[in-house]
């Protein structure tokens, strides 16, 4: 039976050059020695926390700051800005730096600060008032590769709760978009590390630190997160999962012929990955999505390690 084969090399901790890894687009083991332990990242912090105007027509700076040295300006997400308060800068590329903000039109909003996995709020309020209170009912979120996800749920006194988990890619996923208060945001272990995510409501946020640790057992396995995807029809949009290991997990092999149709089954789905190295996305389509000729049904797709690592299997259901 013909197998279709992608390589992917996986790496700890950190991403490794295909070349240092032995890997590439021919499939066979590579060896490479596991780098050291990943350095703390660079925490970010804002001062002032909040910005208040008494009404539209006037400025104000902030400034951004970094534990670390030569660390370049962050990524700036304003979450409801648009008709409250527009801002300008750096005044550097690295940190420190200041912004200003323009007071637009009363109302409340907040700029996330994303460094890397870190990241850091900013309330603006014009015209007047606060910011409902928010909190979160969970203090740090601890959870390894490989194991259950855990949860946060977040409450305010008022608003709309968003999520920014901008600073989470690779290290967790994020289930829940946000709504009225109270919310629940599952937190599923990806790779290790640690990041942070931020919930706003209007000027007021509310940090949840996540740590994402290796698995304990310590075998080599791989891990898929979510491990199905399921779709509503057979040219329903595409959807992603992401692979990830723990220990080694040597070349990858995706084996995709029970949903491509080489098992007696009619094509379903095709797999397609982001990276050639873990963690990556992996982007499953259904054949009618894709413009082709599909059918419903249910499939697997398996994902298979050159050093013995723990197989992962995709269940894919299209109706």
């Amino acid at each position: 039976m013909a197998v279709r084969i992608r390589s992917l090399v996986g790496v700890v901790a950190a991403s490794c050059a295909l070349a240092a890894c032995g890997g590439g687009g021919g499939g066979g083991g590579g060896s490479f020695t596991p780098p050291g332990p990943t350095p703390a990242p660079n925490s970010i912090s804002v001062s002032p926390g909040t910005l208040s105007f008494g009404g539209p027509g006037s400025t104000q700076t902030f400034t951004v700051s970094s534990s670390g040295s030569n660390v370049p300006a962050p990524a700036i997400n304003p979450i409801g800005c648009a008709p409250v308060a527009s801002v300008s800068g750096p005044s550097s590329s690295t940190l420190p730096a200041s912004y200003t903000v323009t007071a637009n039109g009363n109302g409340s909003c907040s700029l996330v600060l994303v460094l890397g996995s870190q990241a850091a709020t900013l309330g603006i309020n014009v015209g007047g008032g606060s910011g409902p209170s928010i909190s979160s009912n969970t203090g740090a979120v601890n959870v390894f590769v490989g194991g259950t996800a855990g949860s946060a749920t977040v409450s305010a006194s008022s608003g709309t709760l968003t999520p920014d988990a901008s600073a989470c890619a690779n290290i967790a996923a994020i289930g829940g978009s946000g709504g009225a208060s109270p919310q629940t945001f599952t937190i599923a272990p990806i790779g290790v590390g640690s990041c942070t995510l931020v919930v706003v409501d209007g000027s007021s946020s509310v940090l949840v630190p996540i740590t994402v640790s290796a698995n304990p057992n310590g075998g080599n396995a791989l891990f898929l997160t979510p491990s199905t995807l399921e779709f509503a029809s057979q040219n329903a949009p595409v959807q992603q999962t992401t692979l990830s290991f723990s220990g080694n997990a040597g070349t990858v092999s995706i084996n995709e012929d029970d949903c491509i149709g080489r098992t007696g089954k009619p094509k379903i789905a095709f797999a397609t990955v982001a990276n050639s190295t873990l963690p990556t996305p992996v982007t499953v389509t259904p054949y009618g999505t894709a413009g082709g000729t599909g059918s419903a049904g249910s499939c697997s797709i398996f994902f298979t390690s050159s050093v013995g690592a723990t197989q992962a299997v995709l269940n894919v259901i299209v109706h």
